[in-house]
C-alpha cells in the first residue's frame, strides 16, 4: 500500500468512534477504484489505436519505397538504351535537315518570284496610310500594324538574301541585288510614314488620338527589342546557323536602329518648329523672346501629358527640353555676338530668368540659355551700364541740390503732409491724433526715390534677383554719397554763418591769467560796413528754413523708403536676397537718420548761439537780482524763453512732427547742459557769484534764482510740447532744478543726494556735474572736491550694478563737461 493511501486512511480514522464508519469508507474506496479503472481503460485504448495507425503508415511507406526503387531501375534501363542508339539519332537529324532544305528551296522560289508584286502591294498600302494621316489628325492608322508586319517580313527576306549571298559569285550577287533593289522604295515609304507619325505625336495626343500614338510607339519598342536580340546573339557568336535551314522569315542581318530614327526625326522636327518662329519675326529677332509662349505651352504639355505615355526609360521630356534649350542657346549666342544694346540684353536676361523658373516647375535643372559664364559677363555689362547711368543722374542731382541750397533764392517748397501722432489724454491714456500740415521740403526731393523706382522696376521685370539687388545696392551707395555731400554742405554753411554771427566772444571759459596771455581772436565781422552782396557771400538768409526743409525731406523719403519700397522689392526676390536688400535700405536709412540728427544739431547750435548773450549773465550778481527792479526789464530766463519760443514756434509750423519732436530733444540735451556749463564757468572764471549755501535773502539766494529760472522755463516752454513729449522736457529740467539742492545742502550729504536724487533721474550722469557745483560753493575747496570725485564715481559704479537702466533714458547730463 502506498504512503499516500496510508496517509488518507489515517486522516479518516483518528478516533475509536471512526471505526464505526469502516463500512462507509470501504464503499467510498470501491467507487474511487471503479472510476480509476474506467479512466485507465479509456487511455489504454487510445494508445493502442495510435500504435495501429502508425503501423499502417509504416506499411504504406515501405510499399512506396519499393515503387520508387522500381522506377529508378526503369530510368537506368532507358539511359543504357540511349547510349547504345546514338547512330540512329544522327541519321534522323540528317534526314530532317534534308527535308528542311527542300522546303526552304521551294519557299525561296515562291517568295523570290512574288517579291516584286508583294512590295508593290505593300507600297500602295503605305502610301494610302500616309495620305490619310497627313489629312486627318484623328486617323487611327488602322493598317499600320499589318503594314509593319509585312514590311518586317520583306526586310528579313532582304537581309537573308544579302547576308548569305556574300559567299556566292559576283554574278549571283548581282542577281540578288536586282531582286532586293525595289526594297529601297518600300523602306523610304515606310520611313516617311513613320516620320509623319513621329512629327504628329504631340498633335494626335492633344486630339485624344491615342490609338495612333500607341501604335507608333509599339512599333519602335518592338524594333528596339529585335535590335537588342540581334546584338546579343552577335556578341555571343550564336548566329552560326546553316543558311540552308535557317528560317528567313525571322532573320535579321543587321540592326535597323528605329529608336535612333525616332529621336533623330523628333529633333529635326523640333528644330523646324523653332526656326519657323524665328523667321516669323524677320530682322527683329529680339522680339522672338516675347513670342515664345507657344514653347512654354509645348513643354508644359510634354512634361504633364506626353512624357507619361512613353516608356519611362526613353526620357522623352528631357530630350525635347534639351533640343529646345540647345536651339534657344544657339539663337541667343548669335544675337549676343552682334553686340546688341542694353535694352536687348535686358530682354534676353529677362527671358533667361523666366525660362529657368518655368522649367524648374517640372523638376528640370535650371540652365541659362546664355551659358553660365557668358551670363555673368552679360549681367556685369548691363549692371555696369545701369550703375554708371545712375551715378551720372545722382551727380547731376547733387550739383542741382547744392546750388539750390547755397543760393536760397526763394523759400523752400511747401508739401502737404498728413500723419498720426500719439499723445496722452487727461487720464494719461495714449490717444492718436491726425494732423495735416504744409511742411518745408527741398525742391524735387522725391527724385532719388523716383530714380530708384524706375531702375528697380525694370530690374525686377528682368526676373533676375541679382540685377534687382545690385541696382538697389548701387542706389543705396548713390544715396549715401548724396547724404555725404549734404553733410559737407551743411558744415560749410554753418561755418559761413558762425563766421558772421558767432556769439562765443560773450562767454568766459578761462581764468584771468589764461585770458591775459591768450592770443586775441580775430575781430568780428562788421556787418554794417559790408555791402549786401558781400554779406550774401558770407551767409545768405533762410539757412534755418532750408535746414528744416532738408530734415523734412530726408524724413519723408526715409518713411517711404522703409515702409513701401523695401517690403515691395523684397517680395519680388527669393528670401536668400532679403538680407542684402534690407542691408542696402538700412544703410541708406541710417545715413539719412544720422544727417537728420546733424542738421537738427546745427539748428540747435544756431538757437544756442542766439541765446549766448543772455546766458553769459548766469549765476552773476545781475542774474541773482533778476526781477528786483521795477523797470519791467525782462529777466535772463524770460529772454531765453522768448528766443526759444520764437524759433521752435516757427519750427512747429513747417516741420514734420517727428522732426520737430527730435529737434526739441536735441535742443534740450544741448541747452540744459550749456546753461549749467556757462553758469559754472562764470563763477569759476568770470563775474559769477560763488554759491553761498547760507544766503537766504531774496535776490541773493542761489536756490531762489534757480527756482525762478526753472519756473519760467516750465511755464514758458510747456505750450510747445504735447503732453506725452512734455515728460522728456520735465525730466531734463530736473538737471537745473537739482542745482538748488546740490548748491545749498550740507557738504556731507552730497554723496547721498548723488545716489538717491541725481542717478535715479539721470542714470549715466557725468560726475563733472556734481564736481562743478561743488567747486562753485563757497564752503568747499578744491581738495575736498578732489577727494569727493572718486567716491562719487564708485557710487555710480555700484548703482549701475544694482539698478537696471530705465526704459526711457535722459541723455542730458551723460557727457557733461566744463572748463575749470
Amino acid at each position: 500500500m502506498s504512503d499516500s493511501t496510508l496517509s488518507k486512511i489515517s486522516e479518516l480514522i483518528k478516533l475509536e468512534d471512526d471505526l464505526a464508519k469502516i463500512g462507509t469508507i470501504r464503499q467510498q474506496f470501491l467507487k474511487e477504484k471503479s472510476s480509476v479503472d474506467v479512466k485507465l481503460s479509456t487511455t489504454t485504448q487510445v494508445q493502442i489505436d495510435a500504435i495501429m495507425n502508425n503501423l499502417a503508415n509504416l506499411n504504406n511507406t515501405s510499399a512506396k519505397l519499393s515503387s520508387i526503387k522500381g522506377s529508378i531501375g526503369e530510368v537506368q534501363k532507358i539511359h543504357d538504351q540511349t547510349i547504345s542508339s546514338v547512330r540512329d539519332y544522327d541519321t534522323i537529324k540528317k534526314i530532317t535537315m534534308v527535308n528542311q532544305f527542300l522546303s526552304q528551296v521551294a519557299n525561296l522560289y515562291e517568295d523570290i518570284s512574288g517579291f516584286k508584286k508583294f512590295l508593290d502591294a505593300l507600297n500602295q498600302k503605305i502610301s494610302i496610310e500616309l495620305e490619310n494621316l497627313q489629312n486627318d489628325l484623328h486617323y487611327p492608322l488602322p493598317n499600320f500594324m499589318q503594314i509593319h508586319a509585312s514590311f518586317t517580313q520583306a526586310r528579313n527576306f532582304q537581309d537573308y538574301l544579302e547576308v548569305y549571298s556574300r559567299n556566292l559569285t559576283d554574278d549571283l550577287q548581282s542577281i540578288v541585288y536586282k531582286i532586293v533593289s525595289p526594297m529601297k522604295k518600300t523602306i523610304k515609304l515606310f520611313d516617311d510614314l513613320l516620320n509623319e507619325g513621329i512629327q504628329s505625336l504631340t498633335e494626335v495626343t492633344k486630339v485624344q488620338n491615342f490609338e495612333c500614338f500607341f501604335k507608333i510607339i509599339a512599333v519602335i519598342v518592338w524594333e528596339e527589342k529585335q535590335d537588342l536580340k540581334f546584338s546579343s546573339i552577335n556578341n555571343l557568336h550564336m548566329n552560326l546557323e546553316d543558311a540552308k535551314t535557317v528560317n528567313y522569315k525571322d532573320f535579321r542581318g543587321r540592326p535597323r536602329n528605329y529608336k535612333k530614327f525616332f529621336f533623330d526625326k523628333l529633333r529635326a522636327n523640333l528644330h523646324e518648329i523653332f526656326d519657323a518662329c524665328v523667321e516669323y519675326y524677320g530682322n527683329d529677332k529680339v522680339q522672338v523672346y516675347n513670342g515664345l509662349d507657344w514653347l512654354e505651352e509645348e513643354l508644359k504639355f510634354v512634361h504633364e501629358t506626353l512624357d507619361k505615355a512613353f516608356p519611362s526609360g526613353w526620357k522623352v521630356s528631357s530630350f525635347i527640353h534639351d533640343v529646345y534649350y540647345n536651339r534657344l542657346h544657339q539663337f541667343t549666342m548669335d544675337i549676343i555676338n552682334t553686340d546688341p544694346p542694353a535694352e536687348d540684353l535686358l530682354t534676353i536676361l529677362s527671358y533667361d530668368s523666366k525660362y529657368g523658373k518655368f522649367v524648374s516647375e517640372f523638376g528640370v535643372q535650371q540652365k541659362s540659355i546664355i551659358g553660365e559664364e557668358l551670363k555673368e559677363n552679360v549681367l556685369d555689362d548691363y549692371l555696369k551700364n545701369i550703375t554708371n547711368r545712375m551715378k551720372e543722374w545722382n551727380d547731376n542731382l547733387i550739383r542741382q541740390e547744392t546750388k539750390t541750397f547755397t543760393e536760397r533764392v526763394s523759400a523752400p517748397e511747401l508739401f502737404p503732409h498728413s500723419q498720426n501722432i500719439e499723445d496722452l489724454d487727461i487720464n494719461n491714456n495714449v490717444i492718436t491724433m491726425a494732423i495735416d500740415i504744409n511742411v518745408y521740403v527741398l525742391p524735387d526731393f522725391k527724385i532719388p526715390l523716383t530714380m530708384l523706382k524706375e531702375q528697380a522696376d525694370v530690374a525686377a521685370n528682368s526676373n533676375y534677383a541679382k540685377i534687382l539687388v545690385e541696382v538697389i545696392e548701387n542706389w543705396s551707395a548713390c544715396y549715401v554719397n548724396r547724404i555725404a555731400s549734404f553733410r559737407e554742405l551743411v558744415d560749410e554753411e554753418m561755418d559761413r554763418y558762425m563766421s558772421v554771427f558767432n556769439n562765443d566772444r560773450y562767454l568766459i571759459k578761462e581764468s584771468k591769467a589764461k585770458r591775459l596771455f591768450r592770443k586775441k581772436p580775430p575781430a568780428p565781422v562788421d556787418l554794417d560796413n559790408l555791402s549786401p552782396e558781400e554779406q550774401s557771400k558770407l551767409s545768405r538768409e533762410g539757412l534755418i528754413e532750408y535746414l528744416a526743409a532738408l530734415a523734412n525731406s530726408l524724413e519723408l523719403s526715409d518713411d517711404m523708403m522703409m515702409e513701401k519700397f523695401a517690403p515691395a522689392y523684397k517680395e519680388k526676390v527669393h528670401t536668400n536676397y532679403h538680407a542684402r536688400i534690407t542691408k542696402a535700405f538700412d544703410v541708406a536709412s541710417e545715413s539719412s537718420s544720422a544727417l537728420i540728427s546733424e542738421v537738427l544739431s546745427a539748428i540747435s547750435d544756431i538757437i544756442m548761439n542766439d541765446l549766448t548773450p543772455a546766458l553769459c549773465k548766469l549765476f552773476s550778481k545781475k542774474w541773482l537780482e533778476d526781477g528786483s527792479s521795477q523797470t519791467g526789464e525782462p529777466t535772463t530766463a524770460n529772454l531765453v524763453v522768448e528766443t526759444i519760443s520764437e524759433y521752435m514756434g516757427e519750427m512747429r509750423q513747417y516741420c514734420v512732427y517727428d522732426v520737430y519732436e527730435l529737434m526739441f530733444r536735441i535742443f534740450l540735451d544741448n541747452f540744459i547742459p550749456t546753461y549749467i556749463r556757462i553758469g559754472y564757468e562764470n563763477i569759476l572764471h568770470g563775474d559769477g557769484k560763488r554759491i553761498d549755501p547760507h544766503a537766504t535773502k531774496k535776490f541773493k539766494s542761489f536756490s531762489e534764482g534757480i527756482s525762478r529760472d526753472v519756473e519760467t522755463f516750465f511755464n514758458g516752454l510747456d505750450p510747445l510740447f504735447t503732453k506725452k513729449d512734455a515728460e522728456y522736457f520735465f525730466s531734463s529740467l530736473h538737471a537745473i532744478e537739482m542745482l538748488a539742492e546740490l548748491g545749498t545742502c550740507d557738504p556731507n550729504s552730497i554723496q547721498e543726494a548723488w545716489q538717491h536724487m541725481v542717478l535715479p533721474k539721470f542714470y549715466d550722469c557725468s560726475v563733472q556735474y556734481i564736481r562743478g557745483v561743488c567747486l562753485c560753493r563757497k564752503d568747499m575747496d578744491k581738495s575736498q572736491v578732489k577727494r569727493l570725485v572718486p567716491v562719487l564715481q564708485e557710487i555710480k559704479t555700484e548703482y549701475h550694478k544694482q539698478v537696471e537702466p530705465p526704459q526711457t533714458t535722459i541723455f542730458t547730463l551723460n557727457d557733461f563737461q566744463f572748463q575749470d
